[in-house]
């Protein structure tokens, strides 16, 4: 007998639970709050990933031997196309969705029990009442910002203002060196914005290996970044067409917009869990096992409704495994040591699995990205890749700067969930001239 699954949330951890579930058979109904896509696909990861692409491309006729022009993108391209691969993604992800049978419902919604939803318009006023054999949260996160610190959309704005982002100013101040920080510093200074970067104690990219955020601050700060080091923003000031920061010293600085980017938090603050018997604190999010169940067996959580890292593969990677379990079909359990995470500027970080220990007991070998020639025909050869290993010379992490860092980990994620030694990536020779042979050319370099 097929299941009824209900998922809350139409980003792409809920379209990726309600497509394994429905393959499998399962009676899925997907309550989007908006359209389909999600926070991610109409407000934070496509549009970013639009603006990155037009960063990419000034980036390359800037640098290439071959370029004949130093024009850049401008808002005026940028936007239009935006508006359009939106709109072009979302109405492939809902043809997929309605093609596999799953019932799309448009609405806010909140748990009545462990298997029951109530589902309200943006009124208020009751749009349904659902009931199933499992809940799968796929709510995703929303941003945090000190009260001090709030985006006012005009002189200080935040990651969902990219879409509306109607000209480039002259000088920006960027407020956080996490991955969307550095992403966000990486496209102004590429577009020919002048940067400042406000980088507090934690470093850049501080949850990543030092190595790669040590080589990403000295690679921009050579493009002409300005990095204030080891400071934070206590609030911003409105200036005669723009904004200042003053930080934790009382230093200064002004430009024309500011952006912040601090962190983020599960979304699940609306959704009363505790009528279902899940309770969770403020800006917290529920626990998970192997197949992403919360502590209530017919309540499973995704994504960065499931707490940190908050990164899409992840989140896709997860609800697969809940969408297949809550189906009661066999799948292999979520291994979050496989997931790569990256930070799509140029060049590339990234990184996957384990890469420290602080007993010793991991290792590692660090092969330049110039050891390849694809490298030297990019004119990238600043970068690295690491891979981390045990005692047993069984693969268990790795880290990559460079351009395409992101596609580079993926054998190693790979060898990371078969159970793979440095000794079977080396016997690997990939096609030449790539990248692709930078993991193999890494294990064998030890």
């Amino acid at each position: 007998m097929s299941k009824q699954i209900i998922i809350i949330g139409g980003g792409p951890a809920g379209i990726e639970a309600a497509r394994a579930a429905a393959k499998v058979g399962s009676r899925v109904t997907l309550i989007s709050e908006g359209p389909v896509g999600g926070r991610s696909g109409w407000h934070s990861l496509l549009p970013s990933k639009v603006w990155l692409s037009a960063a990419d491309t000034a980036g390359m006729i800037a640098e290439s031997p071959f370029a004949t022009s130093q024009e850049k993108p401008a808002p005026a391209d940028i936007l239009p196309h935006l508006q359009q691969i939106k709109q072009q993604w979302s109405t492939q992800q809902v043809e997929e969705l309605k093609s596999l049978g799953v019932e799309i419902v448009t609405g806010q919604a909140t748990l009545n029990s462990a298997n029951s939803v109530l589902v309200k318009d943006k009124d208020g006023q009751e749009v349904t009442t659902l009931s199933g054999d499992a809940i799968i949260l796929a709510t995703g996160s929303v941003p945090f910002f000190p009260p001090k610190l709030k985006p006012n959309g005009k002189t200080v704005i935040a990651p969902r203002f990219m879409s509306a982002l109607k000209s480039l100013p002259p000088s920006v101040i960027v407020v956080g060196a996490g991955a969307t920080g550095t992403e966000t510093v990486y496209l102004f200074n590429r577009l020919g914005v002048d940067v400042t970067w406000i980088v507090d104690q934690f470093g850049v990219l501080p949850d990543y290996p030092p190595a790669a955020g040590e080589l990403m601050a000295e690679i921009l700060a050579k493009r002409g970044v300005k990095i204030v080091q080891g400071k934070l923003a206590d609030h911003f000031e409105e200036e005669y067409g723009g904004v200042t920061a003053v930080l934790d010293d009382k230093t200064r600085v002004t430009a024309a917009l500011a952006f912040v980017a601090i962190g983020r938090f599960a979304d699940v603050g609306r959704l009363n869990l505790a009528a279902a018997g899940l309770p969770v604190a403020d800006r917290a999010f529920p626990e998970t096992n192997v197949f992403c169940q919360t502590a209530v067996p017919t309540i499973y959580a995704v994504g960065d409704a499931a707490g940190p890292p908050m990164v899409a593969n992840r989140a896709m990677a997860m609800a697969r495994v809940a969408g297949l379990h809550a189906a009661g079909a066999q799948v292999t359990p979520f291994n979050p040591s496989a997931v790569v995470a990256a930070v799509y500027s140029e060049p590339q970080v990234a990184q996957v699995g384990t890469t420290y220990a602080d007993d010793g007991s991991i290792q590692t070998t660090r092969l330049g990205f110039g050891a390849v020639m694809k490298a030297h025909l990019l004119g990238e050869t600043e970068g690295f890749v690491e891979l981390a290993f045990d005692g047993e010379r069984k693969v268990v992490g790795g880290t990559a700067v460079g351009p395409h860092a992101g596609d580079v980990l993926a054998p190693v994620a790979l060898a990371i969930q078969v159970g793979a030694s440095l000794d079977d990536l080396a016997s690997i020779f990939a096609t030449h001239p790539t990248l692709s042979e930078l993991p193999f050319a890494a294990a064998r370099h030890l």
